[in-house]
């Protein structure tokens, strides 16, 4: 059984969640608590069922991953998409979806992208009032209410992954979209139809992920160009928490993701990757 690697993930401004890369078991797990998860493929694409969702949750993270070269233990391979579920009564931050408390009664969530062949995982975190706020004071004690499973789905939406390209300019300092998805039928796009971000990764640390609600100054009017620099740099060395050291050379890259409703949630579905590049203050 090979396990998850969680990345303790900073942003410019605020310790945010945990980031997961890797695979996990080939069985339904139930990672602590009650709190349970099955995946099952349908003609949408993969059904999520939980159960015993705590009633007094106020927010729930779904992640979907799976990776696209055998290199597991390299966190750029992972390919991530992502659905924040609020209850109505929690508005801090960036609100993804008031849809928690539709899910505390159904159980039911559907993603509905795949790829062909490819083996998914899924994990998902609940959060009370008080466990969020741990969650967000970086508490080394804090042991989220968690559960995992994978599956290989038959079915669902998909798009021209092959194809679509983030290019990075010559002085690395802003991303293009140069070619864009096109999703098979059914497909919704949000308000900003494209979200943008760096990783930086610290070796045995964690990461440094940046994206573009931290620069928004920096995306272009039509929404295919991200500039983040020297805004990125700029800030690091302000809010660099000592994870970065002046004169070393970093693996880094940047990513996009099209954010796509479906059944009113909203998903954030990672398209594209640049190659790695050095990244230093």
């Amino acid at each position: 059984m090979q396990h998850f690697k969680a990345l303790r993930t900073i942003s410019l401004f605020l310790v945010s969640a945990m980031v997961i890369f890797g695979c996990a078991t080939n069985k339904n797990q139930v990672a602590n608590g009650d709190f349970g998860l099955i995946a099952e493929s349908v003609p949408e694409g993969i059904l999520l069922t939980f159960t015993n969702i705590p009633s007094d949750a106020i927010r729930m993270t779904i992640h979907v991953t799976y990776s696209d070269t055998d290199e597991l233990a390299s966190s750029r391979s992972i390919i991530s998409s992502f659905a924040d579920l609020r209850d109505a009564s929690f508005t801090m931050g960036a609100v993804s979806s008031i849809q928690l408390e539709r899910v505390k009664q159904t159980g039911k969530v559907i993603f509905p992208i795949f790829q062909t062949g490819q083996e998914y995982t899924v994990f998902a975190y609940v959060y009370n009032q008080l466990e969020h706020e741990s969650m967000l004071s970086n508490d080394k004690n804090f042991n989220p209410v968690s559960a995992y499973t994978v599956i290989t789905p038959e079915n669902g939406t998909s798009f021209n992954k092959d194809i679509v390209r983030l290019e990075l300019n010559n002085s690395i300092s802003a991303v293009t979209l140069s070619s864009m998805p096109v999703f098979s039928p059914g497909v919704t796009f949000g308000t900003q139809k494209y979200s943008f971000s760096v990783t930086i990764i610290i070796p045995e640390t964690g990461s440094i992920g940046v994206a573009d609600h931290h620069i928004p100054q920096g995306l272009s009017s039509d929404g295919l160009t991200w500039v983040f620099e020297p805004e990125m740099t700029n800030n690091l060395r302000e809010n660099n928490h000592d994870w970065l050291e002046n004169g070393i050379n970093y693996s880094a890259w940047a990513s996009v993701s099209a954010n796509i409703i479906y059944d009113n949630i909203l998903w954030n579905v990672e398209i594209a990757k640049t190659p790695e590049f050095n990244y230093s203050l």
